[in-house]
């Protein structure tokens, strides 16, 4: 079996536009490139493939959650040092993955992304602050930006984990996840260039009481 040393994996779905940087960017920093095709009916899974991606294609959408799982569960097959995440649509450049990977060989056991917020609209700000206020408060591990789909963790880390959600929850799950195991953190600042305005109140909402759910053993 091949040693890889740091696998990134990447859920898409109908990512055709962005998924062809965002592979051949992170191919830059990792040893192999996980994408997860959650059910597009676009060209994703052809243009990540071509790109130097291992694509895993379902045909049906499953949600950003389930995808994770799935992506996850290879890359601990393939017993690498380092599991990174990423979002398929660009908006977190891969550029930052050997500063994820320093803060790992300096101790850490997961690193997560704390965006630059300054140029997000009012109320993506508020959402995103008051959902990591009160995720630290039923699960306290000091992050500060609960939101961000960039991180990177060992792989006895990623062994550990216990991961259910299904959609976006899947935020918060990786926060109870830290919270149950006493994972030691630490975090990554970068920029973000671009925003999609998709995400709503309703969502926080429904992560917020996925992690009540999980918190009090409901799930």
């Amino acid at each position: 079996m091949k040693l890889y040393k740091v696998i990134a994996i990447i859920p898409a779905y109908n990512e055709e536009k962005n998924i062809g940087k965002t592979v051949k960017a992170a191919k830059k920093y990792v040893d192999k490139v996980i994408v997860v095709d959650d059910g597009s009916f676009d060209n994703t899974s052809k243009i990540a493939r071509k790109s130097g991606a291992e694509v895993i294609r379902y045909e049906e959408n499953k949600g950003v959650g389930f995808a994770s799982r799935t992506g996850l569960k290879k890359a601990i097959s393939l017993k690498p040092y380092i599991i990174v995440f990423l979002d398929a649509d660009g908006q977190l450049n891969p550029k930052y993955i050997p500063e994820f990977v320093k803060e790992i060989k300096k101790g850490s056991d997961y690193v997560y992304g704390k965006r630059n917020l300054r140029n997000y609209p009012i109320n993506r700000k508020i959402g995103n602050w008051s959902l990591t206020i009160l995720a630290n408060l039923f699960c306290p591990t000091k992050i500060r930006d609960v939101e961000c789909g960039f991180r990177a963790f060992t792989y006895k880390t990623a062994k550990k984990m216990d991961l259910r959600a299904m959609e976006y929850e899947r935020e918060v799950d990786f926060i109870y996840e830290i919270w149950r195991n006493k994972i030691k953190v630490s975090y990554v600042e970068i920029n973000v260039t671009k925003f999609y305005p998709k995400a709503a109140i309703s969502r926080g909402l429904k992560n917020f009481w996925f992690l009540i759910k999980r918190r009090f053993n409901l799930i």
